[in-house]
């Protein structure tokens, strides 16, 4: 931390370096299972709980000299308390953490098969078993309109979608919503990752297939979000 570190107090000095070895942890993780791509694109944004204040903690990627990442402090209004001169992501994702107390985390990433549908300016279905059982949301909308901010364009997704997890960065790579804290979100995007290569393969040999109803009972029934899926009229 810099010097600003005594502009926090001693809770939110000790949630921001739990959620940094937290980072550190997801860092490792997605390089070693080869989500993340070659140039390390990861910055997550952790929300401080009880507080209008995040933790925004970005990979340092491959060129570094320190591997080690260095948090950054801010309000949402965009004062920086510690770590370093610019708000950067803390203010892009202010305002959807204001309107949404039940949003821990949000990171954009660039992953080489989430990537790729990026390019294509699609809504990608959720087909995959493993990352559809932890979700009601059904698929994954592109953000072509960059004169909207990522931060108004989720906000407008969550209006149609309030289970809503990812928004693709059209030619870009894709940002990813939590609602379980930064670790359980970093497994989330694993999952979402495996999930696009699963049905960009699926693509080339004759196309993928929407879930039959008997499959979506068992995922959700696994994860305890049958009832909620049924209440929503998703099956």
């Amino acid at each position: 931390m810099t010097t600003a570190e005594s502009r926090i107090d001693e809770s939110v000095a000790a949630f921001v370096e739990s959620t940094t070895r937290d980072a550190q942890k997801a860092f490792r993780v997605l390089r070693e299972t080869g989500t993340v791509s070659a140039n390390g694109t990861v910055n997550f944004v952790e929300r401080v709980p009880g507080e209008e204040i995040a933790v925004a903690i970005n990979e340092p990627g491959p060129w570094a000299d320190d591997p080690i990442a260095t948090p950054i402090v801010a309000t949402f209004g965009g004062e920086v308390l510690a770590g370093g001169a610019s708000a950067g992501f803390v203010t892009a994702y202010a305002k959807v953490f204001r309107a949404h107390p039940e949003i821990t985390s949000v990171v954009h990433v660039h992953t080489p098969w989430l990537g790729g549908f990026a390019q294509t300016h699609r809504t990608l279905p959720i087909r995959y078993a493993a990352s559809q059982r932890l979700t009601l949301s059904r698929s994954i909308p592109p953000h072509i309109d960059r004169s909207v901010s990522a931060g108004d364009f989720i906000l407008e997704q969550l209006l149609r979608d309030p289970d809503l997890v990812a928004i693709f960065e059209a030619n870009g790579g894709v940002n990813v919503i939590g609602r379980s804290g930064l670790l359980e979100l970093a497994k989330f995007v694993v999952l979402l990752e495996e999930g696009a290569q699963y049905q960009a393969i699926g693509e080339s040999v004759g196309g993928t297939v929407e879930f039959d109803d008997t499959n979506l009972v068992a995922q959700w029934g696994r994860s305890g979000l049958l009832e909620k899926a049924r209440e929503r009229g998703l099956i």
